[in-house]
């Protein structure tokens, strides 16, 4: 789990980092490292209650919960996640992974509150949804996302041909380069100047 899920997880790649940076990083991450030095606890649960666990230290708690949080302070919305109870956590990582192989998404949630849940609300199709940050990168944000970029490709760390490169090949609808790459960069100088970091 400490080798895969990082890997999995990640945006950039070292290689493109190396690529667009002059830092030379080796690809040790901070949950890398969390994951690496916890793995005697790790492989004491089932595989499943493994990948739960990285997710719980990982996405989780590093995206989806502080999203939540700032989402919801921004508009003063107190929110709760109540299956994120402690006891209800150590509980279902030590369920063995043939309870929790799935018949249908969400079984074992689904049959805990069965009586509640109708089967119309159960079975439906799934519908996710994505904002069209790639085509606000191009439109509504190309000049906001543009100048940071240009700003950033002055500093030190960065090799700014290399990453204005990348920024036009994002441009001309290279289907290599994801937007959400170019983003970290736009945020990373966003986040520079407003804390007046000498970088």
């Amino acid at each position: 789990i400490s080798n895969v899920y990082p890997a999995f997880r990640r945006i950039l790649t070292p290689r493109l980092i190396n690529h667009l940076t002059k830092l030379d990083w080796n690809g040790d991450t901070f949950l890398y490292k969390e994951l690496s030095d916890h793995q005697d606890v790790f492989e004491k649960l089932p595989f499943l209650s493994q990948v739960s666990a990285a997710e719980y230290i990982g996405y989780t708690q590093q995206t989806l919960l502080k999203d939540t949080d700032q989402m919801s302070m921004a508009v003063s919305l107190e929110v709760r996640e109540p299956f994120f109870d402690h006891d209800l956590v150590e509980y279902l990582l030590q369920v063995p992974d043939s309870i929790k192989l799935p018949e249908y998404p969400k079984s074992l949630l689904v049959e805990s509150v069965k009586p509640l849940l109708p089967d119309e609300i159960v079975h439906r199709k799934k519908q996710g949804f994505l904002f069209p940050w790639q085509l606000w990168m191009k439109q509504q944000l190309k000049i906001f996302c543009e100048t940071l970029i240009h700003r950033l490709c002055q500093r030190d760390f960065i090799n700014g041909n290399n990453l204005k490169a990348y920024w036009n090949r994002f441009l001309n609808n290279d289907p290599n380069v994801r937007w959400t790459e170019l983003w970290l960069f736009v945020v990373l100088e966003y986040w520079i100047e407003k804390n007046e970091i000498e970088a």
